[in-house]
């Protein structure tokens, strides 16, 4: 029998629109919610397919509406999901469902969920995950069948236009080219690489019209390797250039996938799934891939991607790296030859691929921070007990032998002592806003200060750890780079409101 949806509590808070909305506002009209979290990489994957259908049936009168349910409590901050919403250029609106009482109600049991309701206010259709474009479409054009409906349209979205700014950086590291110091920035919502010289001053940015959602990166030999997220590759540009750089497609054939245990591939036709991060490991690549829940390696020596962790199961669990299960990992970077670190940032935990366990020739996976998909918090202490909230990278130090973790969803910089295995906090001088990056360079952290916009340099000698671990001094922050950049010629000159670096 079909249920009545029931509607929107009138205290609830709405992004993308001015007024408070209500399925009344829409009677008569299809009406096609998304429940979603942006930590979920799930639903950022949907969000393609939800542009399509807005672009097809929104002008025959369909509405679509986004129902945000926080998994983090990080999320649930209003401010938090608003700039969610413009990292990922959503552009319809979204009520904000406290303590997810709309996910009760209309009984949703996963992120994604979809659920369509008829010109009459009752439930017809409900579908979660992934690859549900077809089916939708299929059920919107039967409800839209020998209806001649005006557009509603509601969202008062603005595009961000910024070009003389980062907006929303993800990654930044740092190399010396002929002896000098410099940064290149994944400078994620502009789609492109900034490169700055050693006081942070533009250079030239590059790679738009070829990168979407462009990440993690690393420097290799002459190159810079970037993870191309949302195109599922890893393109590898040129280090010096101008005003394009000279680029290659050295993994991925941009559509993604699952790896089968211990599969391989020539590079190029490798089923990436939204690579994140990348860090030389060897002669090698180690590469993240966030939405299959894997870790895989390019192999240099014949240019093929290795599957080497993670079985495709979203969860934590140890044990055999094919088979070992991983939960969105983004983060990674080095420890040695044969051990890597990284960020499982759904389990808010730090793992690590250890290569010949004991000696026996397997590849293992072990946890030292985090217990499972919904374990996280704000705490110092051993590794058994210390709490994290969705980190999203990690850098290690070659000098103090300690992991650097940025905390993302708790605003922090912590640090992971493998001696003592005790996670601390390094307390610093400006207060972060959801950090999504870090990297390791000549003595120094470069942090990618998504939120606000901009890229911070501390000196790690400044770091000093005391007998209590959690005694540290407040660090002050060496550089801070956060534009305006660019070209006066790059950009129209209604933009140029302030002087140009």
């Amino acid at each position: 029998m079909p249920v009545h949806a029931p509607d929107f509590p009138p205290q609830f808070k709405w992004i993308n629109t001015k007024h408070n909305l209500s399925l009344a506002n829409f009677k008569g009209h299809p009406i096609l919610l998304d429940f979603w979290t942006y930590c979920c990489i799930n639903c950022v994957h949907i969000l393609h397919d939800l542009k399509k259908i807005e672009e097809e049936f929104c002008p025959k009168g369909l509405v679509v509406l986004g129902v945000h349910c926080a998994k983090f409590s990080h999320e649930k901050d209003y401010e938090n999901i608003k700039d969610a919403c413009h990292r990922l250029n959503i552009q319809h609106p979204v009520i904000v469902d406290e303590e997810m009482q709309l996910w009760k109600k209309f009984a949703v049991r996963a992120w994604p969920t979809f659920i369509l309701i008829d010109s009459d206010g009752m439930i017809a259709f409900s579908a979660s995950g992934e690859n549900k474009y077809d089916i939708l479409k299929e059920h919107i054009i039967n409800l839209l069948h020998n209806k001649n409906l005006p557009e509603i349209k509601l969202c008062e979205w603005e595009n961000i236009e910024d070009k003389l700014n980062f907006r929303y950086p993800t990654k930044a590291v740092a190399t010396k080219i002929n002896n000098t110091v410099h940064y290149f920035v994944s400078d994620t919502y502009n789609n492109r690489i900034v490169q700055l010289n050693s006081e942070g001053k533009f250079i030239s940015s590059f790679g738009e019209g070829i990168l979407l959602s462009p990440q993690g990166c690393c420097v290799w030999k002459s190159e810079l390797i970037v993870c191309d997220s949302e195109h599922h590759r890893l393109i590898a540009f040129d280090l010096e250039g101008k005003p394009q750089r000279k680029y290659r497609v050295i993994a991925g054939k941009g559509d993604k996938g699952v790896f089968e245990s211990r599969s391989e591939y020539v590079a190029k036709l490798a089923p990436l799934n939204s690579p994140t991060d990348v860090c030389l490991w060897g002669n090698d690549l180690a590469i993240t891939c966030t939405g299959s829940h894997q870790i895989v390696l390019f192999v240099a020596k014949d240019e093929s991607i290795l599957h080497i962790a993670g079985s495709g199961r979203e969860d934590i669990v140890d044990g055999p790296a094919s088979f070992a299960a991983l939960a969105q990992p983004s983060g990674i970077t080095a420890i040695s030859d044969t051990v890597l670190a990284f960020t499982d940032s759904e389990t808010s935990s730090i793992r690590l691929v250890v290569k010949n366990w004991n000696e026996s020739g397997k590849t293992m996976i072990v946890s030292l921070v985090g217990e499972g998909l919904f374990d996280f918090g704000f705490c110092d202490g051993l590794g058994a007990e210390a709490r994290l909230q969705h980190p999203l990278s990690c850098a290690w130090s070659s000098v103090s032998n300690n992991l650097y973790i940025v905390d993302s969803y708790n605003n922090a910089l912590r640090i992971y002592s493998v001696d003592k295995d005790y996670l601390g906090t390094v307390h610093l001088s400006e207060k972060l806003n959801e950090p999504s990056g870090i990297s390791w360079f000549d003595g120094h952290l470069i942090i990618s200060d998504t939120n606000c916009h901009r890229i911070i340099v501390i000196d790690e000698t400044k770091i000093t750890q005391k007998d209590n671990i959690d005694s540290l001094d407040v660090i002050p922050i060496e550089n801070i780079y956060s534009g305006p950049f660019g070209h006066i010629s790059d950009v129209p000159k209604y933009m140029l409101t302030q002087d140009i670096v």
